[in-house]
């Protein structure tokens, strides 16, 4: 059999805090590990049914009184035991980073210095907020020992975002001083 994809992985980890609905990881998803592995609402759902088909999870529907029935997935023995292999094994997958900013930077004598200097300030500006996002997380969770794992990722997001905030402001002044010229 084929490795599954890195998204099963992580939503199977996900179970592995509660039982929960598609609905529900997608939201816990957006908290937690949606800050640097984000997957479409879609591949939640595809994942879900993944897993139940590899015996990794299973589920039931829950009865809800305004609401329509939710299907709630629960993670399995063999589940538990093929993240933990998947976590355990020594290969490193190459991260992958994309960024249309970047490439539309690439280009950037192509386009009107006024949509440049824009679209940077508006990458610094979005780096800022989340720095000032993921600084708050921290104040919440630095301390919980039982979220030491969390926190060490959390550390390479707020490095990322404050590279990037440097990273835009250091290219809005070369921006700057090479319009000056």
């Amino acid at each position: 059999m084929r490795r599954p994809p890195t998204t099963t992985y992580a939503i199977l980890g996900m179970l592995t805090f509660a039982e929960r609905s598609g609905y529900e990881l997608g939201k816990l998803i957006e908290i937690s590990i949606g800050y640097f592995w984000s997957p479409a609402k879609s591949h939640i759902y595809a994942e879900l049914r993944r897993l139940v088909e590899l015996g990794w999870a299973t589920q039931h529907e829950v009865e809800q009184d305004h609401r329509p029935d939710k299907r709630v997935y629960t993670i399995t023995e063999k589940g538990h035991a093929a993240l933990r292999e998947w976590l355990n094994d020594p290969e490193v997958e190459p991260e992958t980073f994309r960024s249309p900013l970047l490439l539309k930077l690439f280009f950037g004598d192509l386009m009107d210095p006024g949509a440049l200097h824009a679209q940077i300030a508006e990458a610094k500006r979005q780096a800022e907020e989340l720095l000032a996002e993921l600084k708050a997380v921290e104040g919440r969770i630095e301390h919980e020992d039982s979220l030491r794992f969390p926190y060490m990722t959390l550390r390479c997001g707020l490095a990322h975002a404050r590279a990037t905030r440097r990273w835009a402001r250091d290219t809005l002044k070369g921006l700057e001083e090479r319009s000056a010229s």
